[in-house]
This record gives structure tokens, sequence and C-alpha cells, in this order.
């Protein structure tokens, strides 16, 4: 079976239908990969998105999650930097605040894996002048490590991975997971993309297992000791030029500056992602033809559902039966 692209959605796939099937991965390891800039935020309870499928997605592959990296790191040595850290939702006014913290711990009365949900207190080193919402059972996983991790896995269990293009064959049933390069086939669904910049510093201090930082559209993800990634931009764009701005750069850091005023900067640099959308912002996933399936359009919900849908894809293929049902993604 071939798998196009080896991103998390195209690793995740391949190393799910491994278990059962021999598999081969393409991946021409193109410039903007999505996964490798990632800091990935696994918190799809606070999310206001009222889209049925989309929430049904991403809270069960939240669900999954500590299961994936458990069986991960049987086969695999290498740390994907998993933690369960937690995190501070940050509200400008009370307003916000009450009725943000209304519906999150409603949805805590749903979801087990949110563990607990805190009223506003003080933080330590945050900007206090935001009102807080503490989510204890928010995960976080460092995108280019979780990768090496995955394809590690994928490798000892059996697979193959050739660096470079996939040339077409009818009569191979064949994985299109290529994110952002799926705008270059010449099939359904239509792939757009928005070009994601994160900037990372490392700072002076001891700054260790902190709880991610959510305010509105932007976060700070403490990835390891003294290193932070703040994100993100949204920029819609047809370039594929993974450039950063200095533009962007001077906002992310001014983003940091804001909630953490008090912890000095000693190094920063920028990394750059490209991350696919399909139709009204939900991934698509399924045939387009007897032997061609796509999952494409994660946008950032990349590194919360690909390995959980890794394994309802496999699933479907294998056993035509999953914890999710494709078809409703599949609306071509």
């Amino acid at each position: 079976m071939i798998i196009i692209g080896g991103g998390i959605m195209g690793l995740s796939i391949a190393y799910h239908l491994q278990q059962h099937t021999d598999t081969i991965v393409y991946d021409r390891q193109d410039e903007g990969q999505a996964t490798k800039a990632s800091a990935g935020i696994i918190c799809p309870w606070v999310s206001q998105r009222r889209n049925k499928l989309w929430l049904d997605m991403v809270t069960k592959s939240a669900k999954y999650y500590p299961e994936f990296i458990e069986t991960l790191a049987k086969t695999s040595p290498i740390n994907p930097s998993f933690e369960r850290n937690g995190a501070y939702i940050l509200f400008d006014d009370e307003k916000k605040y009450s009725k943000a913290l209304k519906r999150i711990q409603k949805n805590n009365d749903v979801y087990e894996e949110m563990i607990s949900v805190s009223e506003d207190a003080p933080v330590e080193y945050l900007n206090n002048k935001y009102y807080n919402i503490f989510v204890e059972g928010v995960m976080q996983v460092k995108g280019d490590a979780l990768l090496n991790a995955l394809k590690d896995a994928y490798l000892k269990s059996g697979g193959t991975i050739k660096n470079e293009s996939y040339i077409p064959n009818d009569d191979d049933f064949k994985i299109y997971a290529t994110g952002a390069y799926g705008a270059e086939q010449p099939f359904e669904p239509k792939v757009s993309h928005q070009k994601a910049e994160i900037l990372h510093v490392k700072t002076s201090g001891h700054f260790e297992h902190l709880p991610v930082v959510m305010h509105r559209s932007h976060y700070i993800v403490n990835l390891s000791k003294n290193h932070f990634a703040i994100g993100t931009t949204h920029i819609d764009t047809e370039s594929f030029d993974v450039t950063p701005t200095k533009e962007n750069e001077e906002y992310l850091l001014n983003v940091f500056q804001e909630f953490y005023p008090n912890i000095e900067i000693v190094e920063q640099f920028m990394k750059v992602g490209l991350r696919p959308y399909t139709r009204d912002f939900l991934p698509f996933i399924g045939f387009v033809d007897e032997r061609t399936f796509v999952a494409n359009g994660l946008g950032s919900s990349g590194l919360t559902a690909a390995p959980f849908l890794g394994k309802v894809i496999a699933d479907t293929i294998i056993f035509n039966d999953a914890e999710l049902d494709i078809n409703k993604y599949s609306y071509l």
C-alpha cells in the first residue's frame, strides 16, 4: 500500500497500516512541512467552533493521544516531548471570562480528559492583568520530535520510506496525505494553505514544564527548559515561500513580552510551516476513486488529530470499521 506524504498525517496512516500490511511512504521532503514547525497543543475542549463533525474528530483524537504515545514508546526510544502541563486560557475582560468559564466547565462534565477546570488566580511570571482559566488536562507535543519518533517506529515495524516523488500507477492503492502540496494534485478536494510563522525563544532562568498560555489566536508553549514557541500567524497565500518576515518576528516577540514581561530572552529564531485547508476548514478524508484515498485539510488541528485519524483510516481500510465514520468527512 502506498502513502504519499511524510508529514504527521501520512506517517500516522502508514504507521497504523503497517501493523496489518506492507506499506511504502513517498516523501519529497518539501519545505514548509507544517509538522516540523509546529508546537502541538492538544486542547480541543475550549474552542468556540460549533462544527459538530470537527468537534467529534478532535475530542476523540485528544482522548486517543496518551494511548498512542504509550504504544509509540514501546517501539521507538525517541522522546516526542509529550507532556500534560495544562493550559491557562486568558481573557481581556470579566464578561468574556465569565461566559467562557461556564462553557468550559460544562465541557468538563462531558470530557473527562480535561481532568479539572480552575477559576481565575494569580500566576507567577504571567501578566496577571488578564483573567485566566486553568485547564489541567491540556497536552502538548513537539512537532518535529513526534515526527522523528513516529518515523522510527514505522521503520522498525517494517515500513519503507522513499525520499522521492511518487510516479502514479493505476494498479496501486494509494493514499495522498500531501498537506499544502495537495494543491498540485489534479483531483478534488481543492487544497489551499496558510503560511504560519512561529517564533522560538531561548531564555535565561529556569523555566520548564510551564503550562501552555492561550489568548485569542495566540499561544505560548514551553517546549523544554528555557525554550518557548510563540504563535502564530494565519496568512492566506498561494505561495510556497517559507521565508520568515521580520515584521512577524517582532509581532510575535511582542506577544511573548506582553504575557511574560519579566522573562529575559537570550536567543530567538523563526520557523515557518504551510498549514493545509480544504472546504469550510473541515478536513477531507475519503476515496476519490476506487484506488485513490485522500486525507488532507487538517489545518491547525494536524498534530491533535493526525494520530487518531491514522488509526481510523487504517481500521476503515483493513476492517471496514472504525471509531469515526469517515463518510461524514468525504464530501465530494
